[in-house]
């Protein structure tokens, strides 16, 4: 089990599976795999199926959090940048998919930089949809990584969902060739978990307040269709 501390509201992880470059990772709360029924577990998987409501929801959610996170680590915001972990597909980031938004959103609301293009890779398949651990690393290596030279010390990586860390740990280590001075944090919606490997994972730790927000952005969303 990957425990956690709270961080301002957050899930605070010194430690992942795979940690090499990250000082620290933040979720709001868990994705639980198989237990989809779950409250937070269903929306997250409405997330990640591209849903409207669940895309508008997320984006609400991490508006309010994130200011509140960026407080609790107390970084100066001034010497902060926010980039976003790309897609499988990606070899650049899209500014317009729903992380890289959400980061230079997020990143005007608390005054800290935005380089949401500030990576890229190559094309590799989907690793969410492999189950064994070697076959992850053997995709996610085909990824290679490279990151730009950035003017901030501190570099906040945005992404969906955490499982293991390896993304957010490719991710740190080409930020820090480029950057060898850099702390570098991962900031994501959720902890991906599975019931039958951390027992009794649970959102019951998330405040009512994260809750409001995310059916408020659902209801912006349904308002903007109708």
């Amino acid at each position: 089990m990957i425990r956690w501390s709270p961080v301002g509201d957050w899930m605070g992880f010194p430690h992942l599976s795979r940690s090499e470059g990250l000082t620290h990772a933040y979720t709001l709360t868990y994705k639980i795999t198989d237990n989809t029924a779950e409250h937070w577990t269903s929306r997250h998987i409405r997330f990640k199926a591209k849903d409207k409501a669940a895309i508008y929801g997320a984006a609400r959610l991490m508006y309010g959090a994130v200011p509140t996170l960026i407080k609790a680590v107390g970084v100066d915001v001034k010497d902060a940048v926010f980039i976003a972990a790309l897609s499988s597909g990606e070899t650049e980031a899209d500014p317009k998919r729903a992380i890289p938004h959400i980061a230079s959103q997020c990143a005007g609301l608390v005054g800290a930089q935005s380089n949401v293009g500030a990576l890229s890779k190559k094309v590799h398949n989907k690793i969410h949809t492999l189950f064994n651990v070697d076959e992850r690393d053997a995709e996610l290596a085909k990824s290679e990584y490279e990151a730009k030279k950035l003017d901030a010390s501190n570099v906040f990586v945005f992404d969906d969902f955490i499982t293991r860390g390896a993304t957010l740990s490719k991710i740190a280590t080409a930020v820090l060739a480029a950057n060898p001075k850099a702390t570098v944090y991962g900031v994501a919606l959720a902890k991906t978990e599975r019931v039958d490997w951390c027992p009794n994972p649970t959102n019951d730790q998330v405040p009512g307040k994260w809750d409001t927000l995310w059916a408020q952005g659902e209801q912006e969303a349904a308002a903007k269709t109708g």
